[in-house]
């Protein structure tokens, strides 16, 4: 496989994007756990891990997407524009399926888990295709993130649901299966370059 020299900066930033990401879970976790306690009763401060959130994920999909760009020129146009033009088909499909077959409310976690699984996928399709990953760690990148999604959709699906303390238990589960996810891929990211 390629080394990160030859592939420029791309990795690296793919990397910090992760980490990012991890913040983002963790700060979102930590701001979920102290705002929706079955208790009703909330810490203050919760806002800022809020905001932790937000500019950790918004931080961490910048990263990831400057990355890709800067593999693109030894990265496949084709395989990366199927992933995104799927990701928001598929998206589009869950969001109609969603909200029509399955009745349930629409709220900004369904796009957050459509974003994060298609950038992670475009991530995933970047470094292979750029040759940075081997085809096994690339797949391993994929199911990955599958998995995460398929958790997310799952506990999306089943919230409104369950009774308060149950569905504030699994309101906790995508993000920190997300968190773990995107430590896995920094990880995996990192042993390629040596």
């Amino acid at each position: 496989m390629g080394s990160w020299r030859a592939a420029g900066g791309g990795p690296l930033l793919m990397v910090i994007g992760e980490i990012l990401l991890v913040v983002c879970s963790v700060s979102y976790l930590v701001w979920w756990t102290t705002t929706y306690r079955p208790s009703g009763r909330t810490s203050p401060g919760g806002g800022y891990f809020l905001g932790g959130a937000v500019l950790g994920g918004v931080g961490g999909l910048a990263l990831l997407a400057v990355g890709i760009a800067l593999l693109l020129p030894r990265a496949s146009w084709l395989a990366l524009g199927a992933t995104v033009v799927g990701g928001a088909l598929v998206g589009a499909l869950l969001l109609y399926l969603t909200s029509t077959v399955a009745h349930r409310p629409v709220t900004t976690e369904l796009p957050l888990i459509v974003v994060w699984a298609t950038m992670q996928l475009a991530a995933g399709v970047t470094l292979r295709t750029a040759e940075v990953l081997t085809a096994p760690a690339a797949v391993g990148w994929i199911v990955a993130v599958a998995l995460a999604t398929l958790v997310g959709l799952a506990c999306y699906l089943v919230f409104y649901r369950l009774d308060p303390i149950p569905a504030y238990r699994v309101g906790m589960v995508p993000l920190a299966v997300d968190g773990v996810v995107a430590a896995i891929l920094a990880v995996m990211l990192v042993s390629t370059s040596s």
